[in-house]
């Protein structure tokens, strides 16, 4: 059976039935064998919820799912509006690609980013700078121009620091939480 990691009821349940169904589609695993197979990936009070069921009182996977998903829905993360992306700033110590990653890490958990709207806020969050200069005079036309750039003055930092003690990277507030 593919391994998927034992829900514990702290994490969104919408992923792990996702993870869980798309692994046991892929196996050609009947509806009955799934609501069988789906206790073993539960743990701690996930698995106490589950055993307080009748036996054999849910033979169909997809009641199984909207009883669980109903129960555990308070660990769901729900997506992000894009105009949050406009929230985030380049700190002053940060450097190019802390920022980067911190910002693709958050314009992941949006759907339907436009793309037009996520250079808009990736380059209002940046600090004042050559590279904002840069990207400002040199229009870039899509977000993967706006990447490519960035990449070349990393590189470009990274050569500059060849033999300088490199500065430790900041952690963001945000990812303490």
């Amino acid at each position: 059976m593919p391994q998927v990691e034992a829900y514990d009821g702290s994490k969104d349940p919408l992923d792990h039935l996702e993870t869980f169904k798309t692994l046991m589609h892929l196996q050609g695993v009947a509806d009955e064998i799934m609501c069988r197979a789906f206790p073993t990936m539960l743990k701690g009070p996930t698995r106490v919820w589950f055993s307080k069921f009748t036996p054999n009182s849910i033979s169909i996977f997809k009641d199984l799912s909207a009883q669980f998903a109903l129960h555990f829905i308070g660990g769901h993360k729900f997506k992000k509006y894009t105009a949050c992306l406009m929230n985030i700033k380049q700190r002053e110590e940060e450097t190019l690609r802390s920022y980067i990653a911190y910002f693709n890490k958050e314009a992941l958990s949006i759907d339907e980013v436009d793309n037009k709207i996520l250079m808009a806020a990736f380059m209002n969050g940046l600090r004042k700078g050559k590279f904002l200069f840069s990207l400002n005079k040199n229009d870039p036309k899509n977000m993967l121009d706006v990447l490519y750039k960035a990449t070349k003055y990393m590189n470009v930092d990274d050569v500059l620091l060849v033999g300088e003690e490199k500065p430790r990277k900041r952690e963001r507030q945000e990812d303490m939480q």
